[in-house]
Formats: structure tokens, sequence, C-alpha cells
């Protein structure tokens, strides 16, 4: 088992030894760079474009036809009442969980 332990961690050893490349040192002037590279931070920038304004009687007519706003909001099951009522309050911190 020593044995072994010794031989994996020798070949862990000679494996990030051999994996490490020679960089050039910086202050030596013949030292090869690579060229710097530049990415423009407007590379994806898409200008605004104003959106299709919908017809004011159609929109009526779609707010008429969901029974007001209440219709463009999802209901939550279990809910009911009015909308804009304020749920019961719940006694002492039931909210807070």
């Amino acid at each position: 088992m020593f044995r072994t332990t010794c031989l994996a961690l020798a070949l862990c050893f000679a494996v990030s030894v051999a994996a490490q490349t020679a960089r050039p040192d910086p202050a030596e002037p013949k030292a090869a760079a690579s060229a710097p590279s530049y990415d423009s931070v407007f590379r994806d920038y898409r200008p605004y474009v104003d959106p299709e304004i919908a017809r004011w009687r159609e929109v009526n007519q779609e707010v008429g036809r969901l029974n007001g706003h209440v219709g463009h909001v999802p209901r939550q099951p279990g809910v009911t009442g009015r909308p804009g009522a304020k749920p019961p309050a719940q006694s002492g911190h039931g909210a807070h969980k």
C-alpha cells in the first residue's frame, strides 16, 4: 500500500512538472509577446427600437373581454375575494417563517 501511494505521488509530480511550460521573461526585450486583443464593449449593442403601439380601442376591448385588469394577473389558487382587497391578517409572526 505504501509503495502504491509513493508511486502515485511520484507520477502526479512528474505529470505536473511536464505540464508546465517555460514562459518567456517579460523583462527580456527580444522575448516574443502575443499581440493584445481588443473586444469592444459595444460589440453586441442593438439600438433601441420603439415597440409597435396598439390601438386604444382594441386594448379597451381586450381588457373588457378579460373582465378588467384582473384578467391580466394570474389568480393564485385558493385566493378568493374581490380584486384589490387586502388578505386577512395573520396572527403573530405567521408571515415570517
